[in-house]
């Protein structure tokens, strides 16, 4: 039987990469999806039971046993490769619960392996305004009935909505602390940390703790690494265009794809839009996270007493996290 490993891939930080450049065409790994460009899942059964998973309400359903089923499934199928299974879902500001998921997937496959991918959160925040947050997209706050929400937002403005709702939506998902350590409770010792930053500033590091939770060589997972990078901010053309789609009320949904044409490429052409976070904002967030950055650097770094996977010894502080 292999082993599962669930890949909890915060947004924003190169999930599409691994989903796309790596776990497909790694010897050894049975890569069960998320898939690229389909984002579909290898059955159907897994695909339903990942979506009950992040969203079922569970005064009304337990989605672990159908997640367990398909996971055996496949595990059967798989022989002795490592099963990856893969979505930015599970971490997402649309899950229902975080917390949830990381019980539901214990309760799943309870001798899973965790890898977390995590990325700076003023880098990530940025990251997000810039393919959902301006269009107003995934936004779960407060709101009165009488109040309209522009089609597009300011970076500012898209931050005052983001903030009515402190423990959930992307302040949750931002919260990497207090992730990793629901994470590290139910699953003792099994759960890595990669941040995205480790990759531009020490590639081989990025790979070789990649591949330690996948049971790879880290010598298969490099040429896979080398100048991979799947998605791109959006043009101040691109950002124009989905503007005035907006005023006459057609979907901006065509930013999020990206095909051959003379026009798409020629949109996707000059400067990206938005090329710095807003000062106050990433203030803000600085505030808001940087004890818990402190608190999970500290368990990074090779602490006896780490439910952490054992390789550790990293510090975020030295790949730009904001530590108090």
């Amino acid at each position: 039987m292999s082993g599962v490993v669930f890949h909890v891939g915060l947004p924003k930080t190169g999930t599409t990469t691994l989903q796309k450049a790596v776990f497909p065409r790694l010897a050894g790994v049975a890569y069960a999806g998320k898939r690229i460009p389909g984002y579909g899942f290898a059955t159907t059964a897994l695909g339903e039971a990942i979506a009950a998973t992040i969203s079922a309400d569970s005064a009304l359903a337990d989605p672990a046993p159908q997640l367990a089923a398909a996971i055996a499934e496949l595990r059967a199928q798989c022989g002795t490769s490592t099963l990856v299974i893969s979505t930015e879902s599970l971490a997402h500001p649309a899950a229902r619960d975080l917390g949830l998921v990381a019980h539901r997937l214990a309760r799943a496959a309870s001798d899973a392996r965790i890898l977390i991918t995590l990325r700076e959160q003023e880098s990530l925040a940025l990251s997000w305004f810039r393919s959902h947050g301006r269009f107003a997209q995934y936004l779960f706050t407060h709101k009165s009935e009488a109040e309209r929400i522009p089609a597009q937002l300011t970076q500012r403005a898209w931050w005052d909505l983001v903030v009515r709702e402190p423990r959930a939506g992307l302040l949750a998902t931002l919260d990497f602390d207090a992730i990793v350590s629901c994470y590290e409770r139910h699953f003792d010792g099994r759960v890595t940390v990669l941040p995205l930053e480790l990759l531009s500033q020490d590639a081989a590091s990025y790979a070789a703790r990649l591949a330690s939770v996948l049971e790879v060589p880290a010598s298969a997972c490099a040429p896979h690494l080398a100048d991979a990078h799947e998605n791109r901010g959006l043009s101040a053309r691109e950002v124009a265009a989905g503007r005035f789609l907006a005023r006459l009320g057609r979907s901006t949904s065509f930013l999020e794809h990206r095909d051959t044409s003379a026009l798409r490429r020629w949109l996707a052409a000059g400067p990206r839009a938005d090329a710095a976070l807003d000062a106050s904002i990433a203030a803000d967030l600085r505030a808001r996270f940087a004890a818990g950055n402190a608190r999970l650097s500290a368990r990074l770094s090779s602490s006896p007493s780490s439910r952490l996977a054992s390789s550790t010894d990293l510090s975020l502080a030295s790949l730009g996290y904001a530590c108090a």
